[in-house]
């Protein structure tokens, strides 16, 4: 294959290769660090940018290449890999809205067992200040 039909091929290759670190590396981060560093679930700009970046390579790559069928291929796989990365970030990972109790409303009774076993009611601190925290843990 000479070196002018090549070119387009490896643009069209790095292109892949950089949605690929992008979508990959998003998942490795959010499993990794997704518990110290909750944001990051949220935040994926930088992983985005990668897959820009390799969009951009595999298109170039098929307009140099003119009518050449593998930069075609490896752009129509970039472009999957980046419909499924958004739809798996922003359709299926979407948490929909829920509404909340109102500002100032009681909270509802409940019981649980405090980090020494022992059971503790909301009831027991009635009348005296108190901070409830709730947090969705992580995933």
């Amino acid at each position: 294959m000479p070196d002018d039909h090549r070119r387009p091929v490896l643009l069209a290759v790095l292109g892949l290769v950089l949605a690929l670190v992008g979508i990959v590396g998003y998942f490795l981060v959010v499993f990794e660090l997704g518990g110290r560093l909750p944001g990051v679930r949220n935040e994926a700009i930088p992983n985005w940018l990668l897959v820009a970046l390799g969009l951009v390579l595999s298109t170039l790559a098929v307009v140099r290449a003119g009518r050449r069928l593998v930069p075609g291929v490896l752009l129509g796989a970039n472009v999957a890999l980046a419909a499924l990365f958004f739809v798996f970030l922003y359709v299926f990972a979407a948490v929909p809205a829920v509404a909340g109790p109102r500002v100032g409303a009681a909270a509802p009774a409940f019981t649980l067992v405090d980090e020494k076993g022992a059971t503790v009611r909301l009831e027991d601190f009635r009348g005296a200040p108190l901070l409830l925290v709730f947090y969705r843990g992580h995933w």
